[in-house]
């Protein structure tokens, strides 16, 4: 198949006029007049542009299969317009069924009423834009058995009233308790996420937790991976696990570890505090991740490693250097939200990758004016982070915003909060491509030249139309 139009290489050569692809392979890239000579017989087709397959580098594709059916709460901050909508879908469904949505931002933490009083009938549980805390229910809070004797887990807060009874508001891992008790997960829930992320021009995601990798083994046996995907096990269950490939499409690559929360729900770890005088919370422990984290690493597995918060973020640039010579693939520092001015020349140099969701600076610009006010510089630090040489990969969180290239493309072409850290088309394509290639420690995939995986994304009136994934053309 000869492929013709503009052929962004995200190599030397920068750009081509076409691509030919011979099985799964790329086989010649060049000047289209040398190519159509060299290969008369071939398949043609025209498009606008040809990048190397899109990434996206950070999702949770089990949890964005399972939005796909639940309450889209996007875009509410008003808890009564939340339980607006927990009342129509309660009216709908059978009595005891549960009631499930993510999406909503709250200013301050509710309380269980409001859902009491729309599904009085129906066991609720919703989750934040971010993930990192959820709104229950009473019904789902006594099918948790979430009591005024539940202690707090390790890494969560169950939020109490004066009386010392639960709220309804759970704050990062006590969301699990709740999680525990919900209908198993399926194996067509993740398939459910990745085909829509393979719909949207992706040939590739990094999975960051929350599924079972079973799942995931099923559909590559299957033959059911409609793209590649990078696996980072869970902190707790990557013991016994073997590394490595499971036929072409997924690879279980590393271990993931969470420094903090998130700035929505004020968990993300700061040095500076929040205005009601907190500093978030830190999850794992940073010498937990130096110690656990260098068990991985001479297992021969990469890190993963959440940071928000500009604590969380030196944290673990000061962990990764200490882990830097054991490291058998990039370090991966998930997010770098909020990163000081003195702390910027500390990731020179590692031999790490930064993984970054510019779509999400469309949502936490008001958060952060709110949250971090007179800190503005210091989120997404696209420009300053860029600059010190390591790799941007770019992604989404799916579910924590929809997996929109487009938004992402613009989102870091023109920075909602400091038009300065904005940064080119081809330098965001490439963290798009090549710079999520290398954090996965891929380096023949995310460019177009001989012998590299034929995973392309195709193009026209500046949006994907179709993608060649090994080697085989779909067009949307």
């Amino acid at each position: 198949m000869l492929i013709l139009g503009e052929i962004l290489t995200m190599t030397e050569p920068e750009r081509a006029e076409a691509v030919y692809v011979e099985g799964d392979r790329i086989a010649d890239v060049g000047a289209a007049e040398d190519l159509r000579a060299r290969y008369p017989q071939a398949r043609r087709l025209r498009v606008q542009r040809v990048t190397p397959g899109l990434h996206d580098a950070h999702t949770h594709p089990l949890l964005w299969g399972q939005q796909l059916s639940m309450l889209d709460l996007s875009g509410l901050h008003d808890p009564r317009s939340v339980a607006e909508r927990v009342a129509e879908r309660a009216r709908k469904l059978p009595e005891g069924s549960w009631i499930r949505g993510s999406g909503y931002l709250f200013e301050a933490y509710p309380d269980q009423t409001l859902l009491d009083r729309a599904a009085p009938h129906h066991p609720v549980f919703l989750l934040s834009r971010d993930l990192h805390s959820g709104w229950a229910n009473s019904r789902a809070l006594e099918r948790a058995r979430i009591g005024p004797t539940t202690p707090d887990p390790e890494g969560g807060v169950i939020l109490r009233d004066a009386g010392g009874r639960p709220t309804g508001y759970l704050l990062e891992r006590a969301t699990g308790l709740i999680q525990d008790v919900l209908p198993q997960p399926t194996r067509e829930d993740l398939a459910r996420g990745l085909e829509d992320l393979a719909r949207r021009g992706y040939t590739a995601t990094h999975h960051m937790g929350g599924c079972d990798l079973t799942l995931a083994e099923g559909l590559a046996r299957a033959d059911r991976l409609p793209l590649r995907l990078w696996w980072a096990m869970d902190k707790d269950h990557w013991r016994g696990v073997e590394r490595g490939w499971r036929g072409d499409c997924l690879e279980v690559a590393a271990v993931k570890f969470f420094a903090d929360g998130a700035l929505g729900s004020r968990t993300a770890w700061m040095v500076e505090p929040y205005p009601d005088g907190s500093l978030g919370m830190p999850l794992d422990d940073l010498e937990f991740i130096q110690s656990e984290g260098r068990a991985a690493l001479e297992a021969g597995f990469g890190l993963a490693v959440h940071a928000i918060g500009t604590r969380a973020v030196r944290g673990v640039v000061e962990v990764f250097r200490d882990l830097a010579p054991s490291a058998p693939r990039p370090l991966r520092m998930e997010h770098a939200q909020h990163v000081r001015d003195e702390d910027l020349e500390l990731f020179k140099g590692l031999p790490m990758a930064l993984s970054m969701q510019p779509v999400h600076a469309l949502e936490d610009a008001r958060l952060i004016r709110q949250h971090q006010p007179l800190r503005e510089r210091e989120a997404f630090r696209l420009r300053d982070l860029w600059n010190t040489g390591l790799p941007l990969a770019f992604g989404s969180d799916a579910p924590v915003a929809k997996p929109d290239v487009l938004a992402g493309l613009q989102a870091a072409l023109h920075h909602p909060i400091q038009p300065a850290q904005s940064l080119g088309q081809a330098e965001t394509l490439w963290a798009f491509t090549r710079g999520a290639a290398l954090a996965a420690g891929w380096p023949q995939h995310g460019q177009i030249r001989p012998q590299a995986p034929a995973d392309l994304t195709l193009w026209e009136a500046g949006r994907p139309v179709g993608r060649v994934f090994r080697g085989v053309l779909e067009r949307f």
